[in-house]
């Protein structure tokens, strides 16, 4: 019988069977990061028993659910120096992890246990969550997962997201954007572009898994650093 570690009410890990608008620019080089853009317009992974649910077609729950636990390699490490399961950077296509931290059958294995249809993913400069639907296999995948972060975060940013973001964290958030120009080949049309949903995260681009949250088995938060 499978056992499961909770992090916090619902967040566990297990495993499977392995197999804006835009601020203003007007110089030809970049402003200081200390120059605030004109708001936008518009620890070691834990390892858990093996669970074989994976092989069946379709293993959606037909009763109301009790508890949720998540794949170990999507799981967050809430010890002190834990480290997740894979190494991440958000800012890449999920694609880049093939082959090199992990298999194509474990890509598509189930984020969740019970398996789920559709799942959100919240975070605290975000004022929607992410929403992550399954698809033809009729649950939510780890490739899911990783592909609707990375294409959210894509996004631009609006001005009720920009507004949210606390007082204190606005100079990383515009430090984030004004680095992320600069580093592209673009980088006057990626200025003109504006702030996207990445820079909201103030640099921190490094995936550290998702934890369960209070507010439903079918929600939880995103960790970066």
């Amino acid at each position: 019988m499978a056992k499961h570690v909770s992090f916090a009410q619902v967040n566990a890990a297990y495993s499977p069977i392995p197999s804006t608008p835009s601020p203003t620019f007007s110089t030809s080089s970049l402003p200081s990061v200390s120059d605030p853009p004109t708001p936008p317009m518009h620890s070691a992974p834990l390892f858990h028993p093996r669970s074989p649910f994976e092989a069946k077609k379709n293993p959606l729950p037909n009763s109301p659910l009790e508890e949720m636990s998540i794949h170990f390699f999507l799981a967050y490490n809430p010890l002190k120096g834990g480290l997740p399961a894979l190494d991440y950077d958000i800012t890449r296509p999920p694609t880049f992890l093939l082959d090199s931290q992990i298999t194509l059958p474990e890509f598509h294995e189930a984020a969740t246990e019970p398996p789920l249809p559709t799942l959100y993913i919240t975070y605290p400069t975000l004022l929607s969550p992410i929403s992550v639907f399954a698809g033809d296999v009729g649950y939510v995948t780890i490739s899911d997962v990783f592909h609707a972060i990375y294409h959210a975060f894509l996004l631009p940013t609006t001005t009720e997201e920009y507004e949210n973001v606390p007082r204190g964290r606005i100079p990383e958030v515009n430090g984030a954007y004004y680095e992320r120009c600069g580093r592209a080949p673009n980088t006057k049309a990626q200025l003109r572009w504006g702030i996207k949903r990445i820079d909201l995260l103030g640099g921190r681009h490094r995936f550290l898994g998702l934890s369960g949250t209070l507010r439903g088995l079918d929600i939880w938060q995103l960790h970066v650093d």
